[in-house]
């Protein structure tokens, strides 16, 4: 196995375990070949976690990837066309031999253009600041004194508009710093870090994540509810009649309480907190509907919610936070694991980032172009197989 490889794989199993850094399959990373003819690249719908030496990655031409973003042909085609056809070309690059339907991650011409070695990541105390009103003035605030300011992203769509946007970022930073960026703060996204050596990136990661962690410290505190323990497996029952009752199919329901669920019940404002839009592109493919905030667990209640969110969403609800009980997640065991975890996770930001100045969650045209990404439809079924 070449060193890059496994080099790539250390770093994405390293990290991939942790659901603080990572929620379900999302985030990625990539590793250059020392000759710099070829990189290693996570593929589209693997978890970090899973990746091997026979799995989750594929090998690229990056002489085929650079010209990508400065081919003027793709910005004239639709938006439709025009992710089919990188997607196309990102398939035509690759060099491994491997006959698997892989594809590599669309964010591979963004690695192409930083250090050899590079690290995306959904790390939920850097979202707490990249989905908050105020969070880019925190995030620059937080690394004023270091030599090398980050790189705030704007949000752009996912895929070629956000590499686009990215590249020339990276290109007017590169000029005026005469390096390229090694910290990315990429807006309503997540981090990126990037460094010519492994271990750099990883140490690169770990400041970046303390830095912000201690920026969160000062939040307010809220009250922690009692927990009525004998509602929920009846709880757990209603939902999953009253899914059943309305959307005609059964459903598993599972449950969840930890310390991030528990804090947003004991606020008082939980009910704004969950009525603001997804806050990435992740829980927008995944979850594609409002966590559902019911104070009761009456069973009229819970039917005529879940009625009147389908006719809002078109999409069954797939999460529930009862007051003084818990989140219930419904679905088969994988699929809810990775919503449970991106669903947690969204409410550990939302809480930090309201706190921060408010969230700064999807607008309605940048949720539309997640719904209708065929690239995002494709990471979801690889990641529930």
């Amino acid at each position: 196995m070449e060193t890059a490889l496994s080099e790539l794989i250390n770093i994405s199993n390293t990290f991939g375990k942790d659901r603080s850094l990572v929620q379900g399959v999302g985030g990625n990373t990539s590793s250059k070949t020392p000759d710099g003819k070829s990189m290693y690249v996570k593929a589209s719908g693997t978890a970090l976690k899973d990746m091997a030496s026979d799995r989750g990655w594929r090998k690229l031409d990056i002489e085929k990837v650079q010209p990508i973003f400065s081919d003027k042909s793709l910005s004239k085609l639709s938006v439709e066309a025009r992710e089919q056809e990188m997607v196309k070309r990102l398939q035509a690059a690759c060099n491994d031999g491997l006959t698997s339907d892989a594809r590599p991650s669309v964010e591979s011409p963004l690695h192409v253009l930083l250090d050899d070695y590079v690290i995306h990541l959904h790390a939920l105390v850097v979202l707490s600041y990249a989905s908050a009103k105020g969070g880019k003035d925190r995030t620059f605030e937080l690394f004023q004194n270091e030599p090398l300011p980050p790189l705030w992203v704007p949000y752009a769509d996912p895929g070629y508009s956000l590499g686009k946007k990215a590249s020339v970022l990276v290109w007017k930073y590169r000029k005026q710093h005469g390096r390229n960026p090694q910290i990315l703060i990429l807006e309503k996204h997540g981090l990126f870090v990037a460094a010519q050596h492994p271990d750099k990136a990883m140490r690169l990661v770990r400041k970046v994540i303390r830095r912000c962690q201690e920026g969160l410290a000062s939040s307010t505190q809220h009250n922690v509810p009692e927990i009525k323990e004998l509602e929920v497996e009846p709880t757990k029952q209603k939902i999953s009649e009253a899914l059943s009752e309305v959307g005609g199919q059964v459903t598993p329901v599972h449950y969840c309480l930890d310390q991030t669920v528990l804090s947003v019940l004991g606020r008082e404002d939980v009910r704004r907190l969950l009525s603001a839009p997804p806050l990435t592109p992740d829980e927008m493919g995944f979850v594609n509907s409002p966590v559902l905030w019911l104070t009761n667990s009456d069973y009229k209640t819970i039917v005529r919610r879940i009625t009147s969110s389908i006719a809002k969403n078109q999409r069954l609800p797939a999460a529930f936070l009862v007051k003084e009980v818990g989140l219930f997640i419904a679905g088969d065991d994988k699929m809810a694991e990775i919503l449970k975890e991106i669903v947690v996770g969204s409410l550990f930001v939302r809480r930090n980032a309201q706190d921060m100045g408010g969230i700064n969650g999807l607008n309605r045209r940048q949720r539309e172009f997640i719904s209708n990404w065929e690239a995002e439809e494709f990471r979801i079924q690889l990641s529930t197989q």
